[in-house]
């Protein structure tokens, strides 16, 4: 049974990412002053005496967009309302009736769709009595709330799983969380413009981003579930990335930006969009390091293929590719063209067998064959006299694989023979296009003494 949808809508700045975040119980929208900042639906589910909803933020109505989006972002609210079981109508305290509510009231009653009027910014007592202005747009008296002062949450929530066991038919206790449960979880990360709310779409069958020529359309981190072969799987749209020298700590693309890093900290694999036609610089090799850091298995998604096949071989472009994300040099390759689908089922098929290999676990059997091999061909040698004693190798956890190797003195490991250990087990072990994390650890030493470095 798919989760009922609550949709929050209302004119630019009354607060609805502010009211998702509020009801959500974390930071997901953004939230800022500027008006316009969200412009996609922004989803997540939430629970409430026992019954689940997902709750959407959508752009604010009526907006002006700057970069001509209005029609997008009007169309994303009606596709949000189209969906929903109930639609939170939110306006500003503050502010009082304005002839933008009245519009959206307006446009909200050709729905026929049930609606909660939403008072946000009530934050003292001179605001909630001014809320009875709003019984005028004709969806009853408004629910007073505070987002910034975390008041009015409790009885809101009442009142929206009041309003679905009307509307709905959802009991308490009732199976609505029971979707299918997420198989994988897959960011999409690249800079700007590299095609992702297009493959996004794709992979939907459905227009759930926004696409546009506008670099930075997309600012939120958007998750989008989407099945196959009747398995249910989570894709993240993210903010296109742009060099650090051109952001400030208070602009929307440095928060959208970490909304990418949590993205890729999320995520099961991560697809990191290229786009053929652009040449690659700073921007993918700080994408690149940061998923390395991370020790997320890595698709490099050469995207745009079909504008750029006969300048380049699959074969150049790859050798093209390993000079300079040498930070993911384990991560395959594949070539698509997002706007006419080509080549994205192959893609998403090997996710999977790159999740699947970085959650498999070995014996210390199989490990230690591995490990003999290894010595035969090329043992450690000491930067010291002291003579390296390697005793033997264990898998401890799995996303990523993490391995420990056991010798007498871990400062005699260099790093360079850390590098060819990683490389040459991912030849003989099921971990060719995943990263290992690797600890060195002295034998019959404390766990303190293990070094957390990884390849």
């Amino acid at each position: 049974m798919s989760l009922p949808v609550v949709a929050i809508v209302g004119r630019p700045n009354v607060g609805k990412s502010s009211l998702l975040n509020l009801l959500a119980g974390r930071r997901i929208s953004i939230v800022d002053p500027t008006a316009g900042v969200t412009r996609d639906r922004v989803a997540t589910p939430v629970e409430h005496q026992g019954i689940w909803f997902e709750l959407t933020d959508t752009g604010g109505y009526g907006i002006i967009d700057k970069d001509n989006l209005t029609a997008d972002i009007e169309r994303q609210i009606e596709l949000a309302i189209d969906e929903a079981s109930l639609i939170l109508f939110v306006v500003d305290a503050m502010a009082g009736r304005v002839p933008l509510d009245v519009t959206v009231a307006e446009f909200l009653r050709g729905k026929n769709k049930r609606v909660l009027l939403v008072a946000n910014k009530a934050d003292g007592e001179k605001h909630i009595h001014a809320t009875g202005d709003f019984f005028s747009l004709g969806f009853g008296e408004a629910i007073p709330l505070s987002c910034t002062m975390r008041q009015g949450k409790d009885h809101l929530l009442d009142e929206v799983t009041r309003c679905l066991q009307e509307t709905a038919g959802i009991q308490p206790g009732a199976d609505t969380a029971a979707e299918a449960p997420v198989e994988m979880k897959i960011a999409v990360v690249g800079k700007r413009n590299a095609g992702k709310s297009t493959l996004i779409n794709t992979v939907a069958g459905e227009p759930r981003v926004i696409v546009s020529e506008v670099p930075g359309t997309t600012r939120d981190s958007i998750d989008v579930r989407f099945e196959r072969e009747g398995k249910a799987f989570l894709i993240i749209d993210t903010a296109g990335v742009r060099k650090h020298a051109k952001m400030t700590s208070n602009d929307l693309d440095f928060y959208s930006f970490h909304r990418a890093q949590r993205s890729i900290r999320r995520a099961d694999v991560v697809l990191m969009l290229i786009d053929a036609t652009v040449e690659m610089g700073d921007v993918d090799k700080k994408l690149a390091s940061y998923i390395g850091e991370e020790f997320k298995p890595c698709i490099i998604v050469i995207n745009k293929w079909d504008l750029a096949e006969g300048q380049a071989g699959t074969d150049q472009y790859e050798k093209y590719v390993g000079e300079i994300l040498q930070q993911v040099a384990y991560a395959p390759l594949t070539f698509i063209s997002a706007k006419n689908n080509v080549n994205i089922n192959e893609t998403l098929e090997l996710a999977t067998l790159m999740h699947q290999q970085a959650s498999t676990r070995l014996s210390t059997a199989q490990l230690n064959k591995a490990l003999e091999d290894i010595l035969a061909l090329r043992g450690p040698s000491s930067p010291t006299a002291q003579r390296v004693k390697v005793y033997y190798a264990t898998q401890i956890d799995v996303s990523p694989p993490t391995l420990v190797l056991f010798v007498n003195n871990p400062e005699l490991i260099t790093e360079e023979y850390r590098r060819f250990f990683i490389n040459q087990l991912r030849q003989r072990l099921p971990f060719s296009e995943v990263p290992i994390k690797l600890y060195v650890r002295g034998h019959h030493r404390s766990v303190d003494k293990v070094r957390d470095k990884g390849g």
